[in-house]
Parts: structure tokens; C-alpha cells; sequence
């Protein structure tokens, strides 16, 4: 008796409507989820121009004790750039706030309640009625070169701007 020779089950590839499928589905996630990851900050250089030179100088209206800490924090919190509504500076308007924070600082450094008066170098053209160089530290804004950080509306009340004085929740 003769058996039918045995039959071997088909080995066949993808067919290509499901490689074109599979392509398709892998492009569509990628291009879903691709888009998640973008961000509408601006400003991200100068915040951390800014927050650097703010952290360096805090330390001298006694509000933080590790600068390095300070500065790696904003580092990364300066990701989210700067606040809502400020468009992002010039270089210049930066490197003149900056600066204005840092003659804050070097003024502060001997007396945390030094008046601006007493500043000399002069820490501003314009303190909009900050009256302390720890206010200028703790709250630039209301410095004539760093009034680009907010406008007179938002601006933070002043505290006595000494040690531990005046200032925001998690800001130097």
C-alpha cells in the first residue's frame, strides 16, 4: 500500500498588507508620542544667567546656605523658563540685570540690611522703591534693569529684605 507522501505545512512570510499595516502603526505611535516631548519654554539661558548670579548673592541676605545646591536646583527648574507672559530678553538687558544682582550681593555682603544708598558701587539706576540691596537680590523685578522679569502689577510685596526676610516659597 502506497502512503500519500507526507505534506509539509507552508512556511510563508508576512504577507504585505500586514507589513505595511505594522510599518503604518509604528510610525503613527512614534509620531503620537514624539510630539509629548517638545517644549514651549523661553528664556531657559537667561533664567539661569539670572538665578545663578541670584543664588551667589542670596547667600548674603541669609536666605540659602548652599549655594551650589541653589544653583543646581535652578539648573533644572530654569528648564520651564521664564514666568508666563515675560518675553525672552536681550542679551544685554540680561548681562545688565545680572550685573545689577551681583553689585546686590557684594553690597549685602558685610550688612544684609544695607540700604542702596549705602551701595558703592550704585546697585541700580531705578529701585522702584526697594530700598534694601537684599530686595534687589530676593526680588530683581523691581530693579530698572531686571524689570523685564514682571510687570509693576505682579510684582511681590517687600518684606524688610533682611535674613530670612521677604522673599517667595522656594526662591533664593
Amino acid at each position: 500500500m502506497k502512503t500519500a507522501p507526507a505534506t509539509r505545512p507552508s512556511v510563508r512570510g508576512p504577507e504585505l498588507p500586514q507589513v505595511i499595516l505594522a510599518i503604518v502603526s509604528a510610525l503613527t505611535a512614534f509620531g503620537l508620542t514624539a510630539g509629548g516631548c517638545t517644549t514651549d519654554a523661553v528664556g531657559i539661558d537667561a533664567c539661569r544667567d539670572i538665578e545663578t548670579a541670584r543664588c551667589e548673592a542670596a547667600q548674603y541676605c541669609g536666605r540659602i546656605e548652599d549655594v551650589e545646591a541653589c544653583q543646581r536646583f535652578y539648573r533644572d527648574h530654569c528648564l520651564h523658563g521664564l514666568a508666563e507672559g515675560v518675553e525672552v530678553p536681550a542679551d544685554d538687558s540680561v548681562g545688565d540685570c545680572v550685573a545689577t544682582i551681583q553689585k546686590a550681593g557684594e553690597c549685602a555682603k558685610n550688612d544684609p540690611f544695607a540700604t542702596l544708598e549705602s551701595c558703592d558701587p550704585p546697585v541700580t539706576t531705578n529701585s522702584n522703591g526697594a530700598t534694601r540691596a537684599c530686595h534687589i537680590v530676593l526680588f530683581p523685578e523691581w530693579s530698572a534693569e531686571c524689570s523685564f522679569l514682571g510687570k509693576r502689577g505682579d510684582l511681590p510685596p517687600l518684606g524688610d529684605g533682611g535674613p530670612g526676610g521677604g522673599g517667595q516659597g522656594g526662591s533664593p
